[in-house]
């Protein structure tokens, strides 16, 4: 039996830095937890036009027939290429490695066994009288396999760019609070923690739930995320996005 698509669907609010130890704060008291800190290297992966012949995803087949739930996660990324290229994720989780680095000027290094999460995001569902206009859907795909880098190099993609990404996060009544900044990496510099650069003066604030595709969980995930909206009024403020900034496709001839 094929496994459901995971979907993710979040509400997203902007932090400026000088109210972010507030926001911390009232995110701790909502969900009555200690948050967690955590550091996270992204890379972002895509394919040359001269690289998308359908042929070349033959390589995953093999990584089809292993056993476990990722062989029919590589069978979704591969029909999901086939139907339109992406923009892909690689994320290596590097909390232990900053700790160690003590925010000294030294290059972070991790083995190349390092457990390694590719991730797919789609292009939103575009908002209509189903999807609250503040809510944003969208299929998603996570595959965790220390073998990611090598799988993508041998499809033909290549690392486009790489960030830290630092990030608070609390759980609660199944969702997740999610408080993220992204971190620049100069190009053609190993990450440093003495010269990253924040992408943007303030953080950005996603309330989610994820979760294997029913309208049941649909809607309890709409209820839930309108329930937050609500309690967090006057306080953190929800805005509704272009879903366009959030497009990871890829338009082009193969």
């Amino acid at each position: 039996m094929a496994l459901a698509m995971p979907h993710e669907v979040f509400i997203t609010a902007v932090i400026n830095d000088a109210d972010a130890n507030k926001a911390r704060a009232i995110l701790a008291g909502i969900t009555e937890m200690k948050e967690r800190h955590q550091y996270l290297l992204v890379r972002h992966f895509e394919r040359g036009p001269a690289d998308r012949d359908p042929k070349i995803l033959d390589s995953l087949k093999e990584y089809q027939k292993e056993r476990g739930p990722n062989a029919a996660r590589w069978q979704q990324f591969a029909q999901t290429l086939l139907r339109q290229e992406y923009i892909v994720q690689e994320h290596i989780d590097v909390t232990t490695e900053v700790a160690a680095a003590n925010g000294g000027d030294i290059p972070l290094t991790f083995p190349p066994s390092k457990p390694r999460l590719l991730r797919w995001d789609d292009f939103p569902d575009p908002p209509g009288n189903a999807i609250p206009e503040f809510i944003t859907q969208r299929r998603i795909l996570e595959i965790t396999d220390p073998r990611v880098e090598k799988i993508l190099t041998d499809i033909k993609f290549v690392p486009r760019n790489t960030s830290i990404q630092e990030s608070y996060k609390w759980w609660s009544n199944s969702l997740e609070y999610h408080l993220a900044k992204v971190l620049l990496i100069p190009q053609g510099q190993a990450p440093n923690l003495a010269t990253l650069q924040p992408l943007a003066p303030f953080w950005t604030l996603y309330v989610r739930s994820e979760f294997d595709y029913s309208p049941e969980r649909l809607q309890e995930s709409y209820a839930a995320l309108a329930g937050v909206r609500e309690i967090l009024q006057g306080v953190i403020e929800f805005k509704v996005f272009d879903r366009r900034a959030m497009d990871t496709r890829v338009m082009g001839q193969r």
